[in-house]
């Protein structure tokens, strides 16, 4: 579980970090939340079908990473395109260059291809990650919109503030460790 959590933790930095525009406004950072939610649910279904259709049955697991990578950037360029053809106001324009960054889709896709788990787990796992990434992402927005605006030294400014934030959250969400056991 706490793999899980550092992988988590790891892609809303980086996610977060390639959002530096200031202010950063709430739609642009729920449109990048559904749009990782539904890259990563999408990217799981993908990886378990793969998994199901090509690896299993032509031995070829070696091979997943290579067969991974097409799946994840069509989704990287599809799923933007389907937000921006269902509302067409969304800020959708650079979306494509940060799903494509995304390890955590990458990283739960990988694992999908070597679990071999039910149609129903691999759902909940997709779904469920994809809506942490997305708690996770409008956590940190509001942690740097919040620091903005207080009385902060310094030398914790930017990026130091959210490095200590990232580790706050880690130990917040370690106490779920072990909760779900199985």
């Amino acid at each position: 579980m706490s793999d899980y959590l550092l992988v988590l933790i790891s892609a809303t930095l980086i996610n977060h970090l390639c959002l530096q525009q200031q202010p950063i406004s709430w739609l642009r950072v729920h449109v990048l939340g559904l749009a990782c939610a539904l890259s990563v649910a999408l990217a799981m279904i993908g990886a378990h079908l793969l998994r199901w259709l090509v690896l299993d049955p032509w031995q070829l697991h070696d091979l997943s990473l290579f067969l991974l990578l097409p799946w994840l950037a069509l989704l990287a360029y599809g799923v933007p395109s389907a937000l921006a053809r269902l509302r067409a106001d969304w800020p959708v324009a650079d979306l494509p260059a940060v799903l494509l960054s995304n390890v955590a889709v990458l990283g739960l896709a990988l694992e999908e291809t070597s679990a071999g788990t039910a149609w129903l787990a691999t759902l909940s796992k997709g779904l469920l990650a994809g809506v942490g990434l997305w708690l996770a992402l409008a956590l940190f927005a509001d942690l740097r919109q919040r620091s903005a605006h207080a009385d902060i030294p310094v030398a914790l400014r930017g990026l130091p503030v959210e490095l200590l934030g990232a580790g706050i959250m880690a130990l917040a969400f370690s106490g779920f460790n072990g909760l779900f056991a199985q």
